[in-house]
């Protein structure tokens, strides 16, 4: 029996390059790089990009050896001679999730039976975990959700694991990434078609600008 294929994605909503030179260098914390690998998966644009960012640490490792090899014993400090400064982490690209293994590993068959916590009306949110001031959350909202307009303390990556939000001008799909920071404002809306589930990275806590929503802040910790 031949293996069903995958349906193709139309990705066409991405994060910023500058994401993939801070995962080829292994800087990420464990909330970031897990949404990242799950949008890999999907993305041939970004895929390359990623390479593109592995081409460059490459040469430039390779630069500061040949550097290196240049200077003698005698230009060095007695306590540098045999120093080896700590290289970044390379991480596995066999560890790289489609979209429906990263659900099946953070969700898995047990979506309803999540510690879940409502956070609105048509809007519930789970905690999946933490790296320090980073977290990973997935958001769980009904069809036509208006959720909270907020900005960020940090950065803020959303993938879309099931269904569609709009902000703005600009709809996201599943596998699709909004990249959101500092500077951005916004109030994502569910589309009419079905729930939509998403999965979170963030950089500390959220900015609310309405006090409900300040209020269910302190109760859910998002």
């Amino acid at each position: 029996m031949s293996k069903e294929k995958r349906p193709i994605m139309n990705v066409n909503k991405h994060p910023d390059p500058a994401w993939w030179v801070s995962y080829s260098a292994g800087t990420l914390s464990a909330p970031f790089t897990a949404v990242l690998q799950a949008h890999l998966a999907v993305c041939p644009a970004c895929r390359k990009q990623l390479q593109m960012a592995d081409n460059v640490g490459a040469a430039l490792m390779a630069a500061s050896a040949h550097a290196e090899e240049l200077a003698t014993a005698d230009d060095l400090p007695p306590s540098e001679i045999g120093h080896q400064t700590d290289e970044p982490v390379e991480w596995a690209r066999s560890n790289v999730l489609d979209t429906s293994e990263f659900t099946d590993r953070y969700i898995g068959m047990h979506l309803d039976g999540l510690d879940w916590i409502r956070a609105g009306r048509g809007l519930r949110v789970c905690r999946l975990g933490d790296a320090g001031s980073h977290s990973m959350w997935v958001i769980r909202a009904e069809p036509n959700t208006v959720l909270p307009e907020h900005s960020h303390n940090g950065s803020e990556l959303t993938l879309v694991v099931k269904g569609s939000y709009f902000c703005e001008d600009r709809i996201y799909g599943v596998g699709e990434i909004e990249d959101a920071d500092e500077g951005t404002l916004h109030q994502p809306v569910v589309t009419s078609g079905e729930e939509c589930i998403c999965i979170a990275a963030v950089e500390g806590p959220l900015r609310f600008k309405q006090w409900v929503p300040r209020l269910t802040q302190r109760f859910v910790g998002i």
